[in-house]
């Protein structure tokens, strides 16, 4: 009986457990299918994140893009409204130069109108002014240098003039005093011999020789014309030696025999 009675339970047991058995498998697949639903939608939330995280870089990319050409517009705006003001400037400023142009094509005009009235009748192109007027210029010039060489040479010789002038009064004073001299001390000789290749003169002033020292000053004329002096080199009784200096003696004179000679100054101080 008890056997019966375990036999009872177990296939009680085994039924519960059955049933149980059962209905966990039920639950555990619901559960199973709610997983595999969750996973399904968590996948496909997944992929739509990663979709919509790939659009939303390309947005960024997209803005970031246009706002770069945006910025590049707004520059390029900025060039173009510079650009249209140097533009507006540019232009002021060349009509204002066309405008001075066209004044000065005026004047142009009005000047050549007064010079056509003042060639006519003048065998001149209008081409060939400038060339004219240059020419004209350059004649003008030869001429004023020519002028002012002529002047030069007119002022040089007026110079000349009045120092040969003042010249030839010192040497009329200075002959005149000689003369004077010569006459007030008639102390007169003349000259006998001319030594040209040993430099020295003979002078013989007869009775006057005596007067003669090596500090005196022979005159030496020739026709009442000074030719120049003689320094005594050797003192004789009756003559004089003296030397033959070219600085003593007037350019272009040669000493000869006979020329009068004076004495001028003495040591006595006749």
């Amino acid at each position: 009986m008890i056997k019966n009675i375990f036999y009872g339970l177990s296939v009680l047991v085994a039924g519960t457990a059955a049933y149980w058995s059962f209905d966990n498998k039920g639950k555990l697949e619901a559960e199973i299918a709610l997983f595999d639903d969750t996973r399904t939608k968590k996948d496909a939330v997944e992929r739509n994140e990663d979709k919509t995280d790939g659009i939303l870089k390309e947005t960024e990319a997209t803005l970031e893009e246009a706002e770069q050409k945006n910025a590049e517009l707004i520059a390029d705006m900025e060039n173009m409204k510079s650009r249209e003001s140097s533009m507006n400037k540019s232009k002021e400023e060349a009509q204002v130069k066309i405008d001075e142009a066209e004044a000065r094509l005026a004047d142009f005009a009005k000047v050549k109108a007064e010079i056509d009235e003042q060639l006519k009748g003048v065998n001149v192109a209008w081409a060939q002014i400038p060339a004219e007027i240059k020419r004209q210029q350059e004649v003008r010039k030869k001429r004023g240098d020519d002028l002012d060489l002529l002047n030069e040479h007119i002022a040089k010789l007026t110079k000349d003039v009045a120092d040969k002038r003042a010249s030839n009064t010192r040497e009329s004073d200075r002959l005149s005093k000689i003369r004077t001299k010569i006459a007030r001390n008639a102390k007169v000789g003349a000259i006998t011999s001319v030594n040209s290749t040993w430099g020295f003169v003979i002078v013989n002033l007869g009775t006057n020789n005596s007067n003669v020292t090596p500090q005196s000053k022979l005159l030496v004329t020739r026709n009442g014309r000074l030719l120049g002096r003689l320094t005594p080199n050797s003192v004789e009784a009756s003559q004089t030696v003296c030397d033959l200096n070219a600085r003593d003696i007037n350019p272009g004179v040669r000493i000869q025999p006979g020329d009068q000679v004076t004495l001028a100054d003495s040591s006595s101080g006749q």
